[in-house]
């Protein structure tokens, strides 16, 4: 019996956390590569989200790396390389080089 409400127990957990993650949901963010005018990226050194052909994994990116990238929510993107930050949060900022306000 006790193994039984184990298992339960644990699959309603996975259930949660699954549901949890669908709510923040990738659809609702896009890869955001955020460069310069001379094209050196302006993530700052460990922040990317995700590898890229400079780097392995997520936080290994160099600085100035114009192939690290960045989740935004969808549609911030082309603002943030247009120089307007309004509406970006603090955690997205904190990724930014020259997110200087």
């Amino acid at each position: 019996m006790n193994k039984s409400k184990l298992l339960a127990t644990a699959f309603a957990s996975v259930a949660l956390s699954f549901s949890s993650v669908q709510a923040d949901s990738p659809s609702d963010m896009e890869k955001c590569k955020i460069v310069n005018k001379d094209g050196k990226g302006l993530i700052k050194e460990h922040k990317s989200d995700c590898a890229s052909t400079n780097s392995s994994c997520a936080g290994t990116n160099a600085a100035g790396d114009p192939n690290a990238w960045i989740l935004v929510p969808q549609g911030q993107c082309d603002k943030i390389n247009a120089g307007d930050y309004s509406e970006v949060s603090d955690d997205v900022k904190d990724k930014i080089e020259a997110c200087e306000e």
